[in-house]
Parts: structure tokens; sequence; C-alpha cells
């Protein structure tokens, strides 16, 4: 388990509590099916990650890193905007027929400017001043330029960064315009932590701090009994492991302030009678209805109409239920130490130490000789403690992505 979790479903049950929902409104994407999918979003979300303490990677479901990994390195050190250089296929429907996305991402990274030091792009450059100038306060990276907007097949996403070190430890302000908070919550965070990694480990720095803003976190209609499984399933998952607590043992683990706060947080949870069975099966049913709607199976289920999806939500955060794992994730959020006390342990990201320059990182990911995406056995990068198998949440379909 991972502080990243905390993290991740606090954002998405203050969406599901107060999201502003867009069901009146005319939207662009669309469902396999031809639905329109509406949103339930969020205004200027800032998570805050300490690197040091973990490599922030959810464990509630499976995060494809070794692809994440590939696409900051497709972006950041290859400077690519051409989707054959990239070992997964996340980018093939915006790409022409010659695989270019056109003027995005890893081709703005790539323009050069003239400095008073010298000519750089703007990967270089970030690292000259990591190297050279660490207290330089303009260490900004921009990837949203106006006037290429109509040449690229996407508008960024993650498009504005700004470098800081402070006592040896290099830190990332990180700007999102935009998040599809189920489908992409965890692979940005993941990809901007790993480039931290990476610069801090040839420029002589520690890893530090990622705050990640994201001016537009969503959740899709369609999402929104997954992501109501995810947190009343973690909930569950935290109750059980309260009543096997022993809290004499754990008080050497925790200050004073935490071991009284940890005593009133077992106490409410363990004497609360609540199973979160029914509203988990629940949210089951609708997994398996909105997997049947994607290959166009059914109709005119509650699935198809996104006003009775956010009637559903509406309905769920006033369940006694939702309100006790809305208690759970708050206070797991506030004292990151029970993670310790209940036993679980952080994921840690492993670079290869040998490597002194940000070209050598070598991807997790590669192509075989007949162009089949495989595990690279060269990788530069492996993760520890990912126990995503044990304590994930086994999502009842296929998470469909609106296009």
């Amino acid at each position: 388990m991972s502080r990243a979790d905390w993290i991740y479903l606090k954002t998405t049950n203050n969406i599901l509590k107060s999201g502003n929902w867009d069901i009146n409104e005319v939207v662009r994407p669309k469902w396999a099916d031809g639905t329109s999918a509406h949103t339930a979003k969020v205004f200027a979300v800032n998570n805050v990650y300490d690197l040091q303490k973990e490599f922030p990677i959810v464990t509630l479901r499976f995060t494809n890193w070794k692809a994440a990994i590939d696409e900051i390195l497709w972006i950041w050190q290859l400077k690519s905007n051409n989707v054959n250089d990239l070992n997964s296929h996340i980018w093939d429907q915006w790409a022409d027929k010659d695989g270019s996305i056109g003027k995005a991402y890893g081709w703005q990274i790539a323009q050069k400017s003239i400095y008073k030091d010298g000519e750089f792009d703007q990967i270089d450059r970030v690292i000259w001043y990591l190297k050279n100038q660490p207290a330089f306060r303009s260490m900004v990276t921009e990837l949203f330029v106006h006037k290429d907007l109509h040449e690229m097949g996407l508008y960024p996403c993650v498009h504005g960064m700004q470098f800081d070190v402070t006592d040896g430890k290099l830190n990332l302000f990180l700007n999102q315009r935009s998040n599809d908070t189920l489908a992409a919550g965890s692979w940005n965070v993941v990809q901007y932590a790993a480039l931290v990694y990476m610069l801090a480990q040839v420029c002589n720095l520690k890893p530090g701090i990622l705050s990640h803003m994201i001016v537009n976190s969503h959740i899709y209609d369609r999402h929104i009994p997954y992501i109501v499984h995810l947190t009343l399933s973690r909930a569950k998952l935290i109750k059980d492991k309260l009543a096997e607590v022993d809290l004499e043992v754990c008080k050497s683990k925790l200050t004073n302030e935490e071991h009284k706060e940890f005593k009133n947080f077992v106490k409410k949870v363990i004497n609360n009678k609540i199973d979160f069975e029914k509203l988990i099966n629940q949210a089951i049913k609708y997994e398996v209805a909105i997997g049947q709607s994607e290959n166009k199976k059914t109709k005119n289920n509650i699935i198809n109409q996104p006003i009775k999806v956010k009637q559903y939500c509406e309905k769920v955060v006033k369940t006694k239920e939702f309100k006790l794992a809305d208690y759970i994730v708050n206070t797991m959020f506030n004292y990151p130490n029970f993670e310790d006390v209940l036993g679980f342990t952080s994921p840690k990201l492993i670079l290869d130490k040998k490597i002194k320059n940000f070209y050598d990182f070598v991807s997790p990911k590669t192509k075989d000789k007949d162009g089949k995406i495989i595990d690279n056995p060269k990788s530069s990068f492996k993760v520890k403690n990912y126990d995503y198998e044990t304590l994930g949440v086994k999502l009842q379909s296929k998470v469909p992505v609106a296009e």
C-alpha cells in the first residue's frame, strides 16, 4: 500500500461529494457506443508527494508503470513525436499515417533557444541549470505553445514544469490542465516522479517533492461505479486490518498525539457495524453493465444515461457506508505513519546507480525483432514493494476510455 493511495482517494472522494457535473453541456468525448461522455469535476487540485518517502504509485489497481516511464523517456529523452518510437499504443489514435502526433510533447522539448550560455533545448537547459546554477528560479519548461496547437494531434494535458533545488533535493511543480482521474490519475504521477528521480541522480541531487497541480480533475460518468468500488473496498481492507491491531505494540511507532488519534480511529471504525458489501456489489453490477454497454450488448440501462449515474453518485455519498469510508480515507491521508503501524510497505523506485548521463537511461519496454512490445531485460528501472496483486481492487470489467 502507498501514501499515494490516500492522496488519490481523497481527490476522487472530493469529486464524488462536490464535483460539478457537465450534464447540461455539449461535450466532445464519446463512449464506444456513441453516447456522450460527461464528467464530474473539481477545480485546482494540488497533490503533494514526498519522493524521499516512497515512489508514488497507487496500489488500488494496476498502473502500467513500465509503459508510463517509457512514455516519459519518449518525450524527454528521445524528444520524439512519432509513435513508432514509443513502446506502447497509447498515442496511436492521435497519430497520422506516418506515426506523427505533430508539434506536440517531444517536438516541443527538442526546440532550441539561444541563451547567454549557449544554445539549448528545454531538457538540456534544465540539466545545465541543475548542474551549474541550482539556485536559479527560472528552471521552467512549457509544452502548451499556442502558435503550434493547430499542428498537434492532441493538446498537451501535462504541460508546464518548474524545477527547484532546496537543501540538495530536487523538487518539481507540475502543471496539468486536465486529468481523467480513473484512467490516468496514477499514470502521470508515476512518470513525472520517475523524471525527478532520473534528473536528481545525474545532477548529484536527491529526489524531493513532487507538487502536482491539476486544474480540471474529473471523473467520467461511467467511471463513477469503479471509483465507488475502489473507495469502499480499500476502506473495508483498513477496517479488517484495524481489527487485528495491538494498540500497545504500535505505541512505539507513533508520537503521543498520533497514538491518541490512532486509538480514536480504531474505536470509531471497529465499533461501527457497517458492512460495505451491499454497496460494493451494487458498484460491481454497474461495472458489468458498463462492460456490456461498451460491447453494445445492452441499451437503455442506467449506464447509458449520465443523469442517472449522477443521481446514483449523489445517493451513494449520502450513505453511512460512504461516510465511514471517507472518514477512513481522510484519517489515513492526515496520518501517513498509520501505514507503518498497519504493516504496509511503501513502493520504491530503483534506478541503475551507474548511470550519470540522462540519455543513458534504458526504457523498461522495448520491441522484439517482430515489433512486438515486450519488457526490456536491459531496463534501468525496477519497482520494489508494489503489492497491487494482494492489495488491489479487482474491477469487474475493463475500464472504458472516452474518446
